[in-house]
């Protein structure tokens, strides 16, 4: 499975794409706001890229689409993103969105342009409802993505998210079909 937005690639990872994979997941600065900590060995990490390898195979009930995101242009690889099936229903459903880039990719609105792929993808080919996302109240980089994605601020939850050594709030944002359809249309 592929897609593709103005500058970027979006495809499924594969048996070769595993380094790629660990270079985002072990990157102690991408991990910064995460729920979970960076991987500390290839050991560590190879059962949840063997999930993921697994899932792609899935085509009735797919839990997730996690995509390698690559530059157009040159093909290099920039970070991961995927979208989460919450639930779903004949009605729809409820996915959430997240992306993670190489450090060296922040700043030119890579983040913008995948989220709102994402998003699209959500809304047209999967059929969803509704899509969410969340992020760390202290990474106000993401909070903007969200922003610019045209998601809606709709709560803050407090100290749920540890992280070294201490408790942080999270923050919801979520746009439902009819609004971006919209504002897209």
């Amino acid at each position: 499975m592929e897609y593709a937005s103005r500058r970027l690639i979006f495809r499924e990872f594969t048996d070769l794409d595993f380094s790629l994979y660990y270079s985002i997941f072990s990157n102690a600065q991408v991990m910064k706001y995460t729920l979970m900590d960076p991987f500390k060995s290839e050991e560590e990490a190879l059962p949840y890229y063997q999930r993921i390898l697994s899932n792609n195979k899935e085509i009735l009930k797919r839990s997730a689409y996690e995509f390698g995101v690559f530059l157009s242009m040159d093909k290099s690889f920039i970070g991961f993103a995927d979208i989460m099936i919450l639930f779903k229903n004949d009605f729809g459903g409820c996915g959430e969105i997240g992306y993670f880039l190489l450090p060296c990719y922040w700043g030119y609105g890579y983040a913008t342009e995948i989220s709102k792929t994402l998003i699209n993808i959500s809304f047209k080919e999967l059929n969803l409802h509704k899509v969410s996302a969340r992020c760390n109240s202290n990474n106000l980089h993401s909070e903007n993505v969200m922003k610019k994605a045209g998601m809606i601020k709709e709560g803050e939850i407090r100290k749920v998210r540890y992280k070294n050594g201490h408790w942080d709030n999270e923050l919801q944002y979520g746009i439902v079909k009819e609004d971006w359809d919209f504002f897209n249309n």
